[in-house]
């Protein structure tokens, strides 16, 4: 964790920065997510201070997303040394640098910014980060829509590559009504892309359809996997996204052609991956994979990383990555609004504001 410790490093500054701070703290992980979130306390630290090809931003919004939830209980694939601020992603302006041209070059310029591994996050009026994990916004872009730029928007855009480079004629969506969803509904219907959506609630079948999506299914429904079968033989769909696991990883698979295959990016379910027969994975060339979003971009390298965020900073500007936020809160509401994100994920987004009181 950063501190004072790096005030004689040189950095570049194009505006006062305070000395203190207030940010969201997280004092300890539990896997029951209420008590995880009753040990978060708002406090005041130290502003850190950039270091070599680092910058420090003016956070001016960041998301709770379910990866956020899944830290807050010690489950995601990184851990921080506690206490430590959580946010993996965020909106503001750079207003200092450490060492380096790139930091240099960002300083005074709005930007989306992503977390690293065990540094506190951007639930905070300030935080430091790597330049390299910083995109600049374009003017179209709102600080709102900024702070939601990388996770859901790049991931749906990986996730789609990966169906068409992959050579599927078609694919499933295990959740059809996330913030996700409806991303990856609305690109496959611009790409005229099929895609099945599985969706858990009626009202949700017309509200993708209202987005242009043909195959809608609710899972409740009692003819669910027959119907699934059906439409993944006649479609050709061998790649299903799948962001719940639980058994219904191997449920969807199993109704899906020879030579299909799972990609696991999300557990929304918090339950491990289930009902995989070895009949599908021996005799039917059925396979199941995970995807992350972090070291598939390091693969891509930063020069196509780049590409991508300004593609889908094209996308959010055309209203083709429209995040809904329902709630927008303040350090103080943050317990009580995460208790209700966690319930009602699929009516859209938490922002949070550090700069509101």
């Amino acid at each position: 964790m950063l501190s004072h410790r790096l005030t004689n490093k040189p950095s570049r500054s194009v505006k006062p920065v305070p000395e203190q701070m207030r940010a969201v703290q997280l004092d300890r992980y539990d896997p029951d997510l209420d008590v995880a979130i009753e040990s978060l306390s708002v406090v005041s630290k130290p502003v850190p201070w950039p270091g070599r090809g680092q910058v420090l931003i003016k956070i001016e919004a960041a998301p709770c997303n379910p990866s956020d939830l899944l830290f807050l209980q010690g489950l995601y694939g990184v851990t921080k040394t506690l206490p430590s601020m959580p946010g993996w992603e965020g909106a503001g302006t750079v207003v200092k640098a450490g060492e380096g041209l790139l930091g240099r070059m960002l300083l005074d310029r709005r930007v989306a910014c992503a977390a690293q591994a065990d540094v506190d996050g951007t639930w905070a009026e300030y935080f430091v980060t790597e330049a390299r994990l910083c995109v600049p916004l374009n003017k179209q872009v709102s600080f709102e829509q900024g702070a939601m730029l990388i996770i859901n928007p790049l991931t749906a855009l990986a996730l789609f590559e990966e169906c068409v480079k992959g050579r599927h004629r078609a694919a499933v969506h295990t959740a059809g009504a996330s913030q996700l969803g409806r991303m990856l509904a609305r690109l496959a219907v611009r790409r005229q892309y099929p895609m099945i959506h599985i969706v858990r609630r009626e009202e949700q079948v017309a509200q993708l359809k209202a987005l242009g999506a043909e195959v809608v299914l609710n899972c409740e429904h009692e003819n669910f996997y027959a119907i699934l079968h059906h439409q993944a033989e006649r479609l050709g769909a061998t790649i299903a996204l799948d962001a719940v696991a639980g058994p219904m990883t191997g449920r969807v698979l199993k109704a899906m052609p020879a030579g299909s295959k799972a990609v696991v990016y999300g557990v929304l379910s918090n339950l491990a991956c289930g009902e995989i027969h070895p009949y599908d994975l021996i005799f039917q060339d059925k396979r199941i994979e995970g995807f992350w979003l972090t070291p598939w971009l390091l693969r891509k390298g930063m020069i196509s990383t780049m590409r991508l965020a300004s593609r889908a900073q094209g996308l959010i500007a055309g209203g083709v990555f429209d995040s809904k936020v329902r709630a927008r809160l303040s350090f103080d509401e943050i317990r009580s609004g995460l208790r209700d994100y966690h319930r009602r994920m699929s009516e859209g987004k938490v922002l949070i504001y550090p700069a509101v009181k």
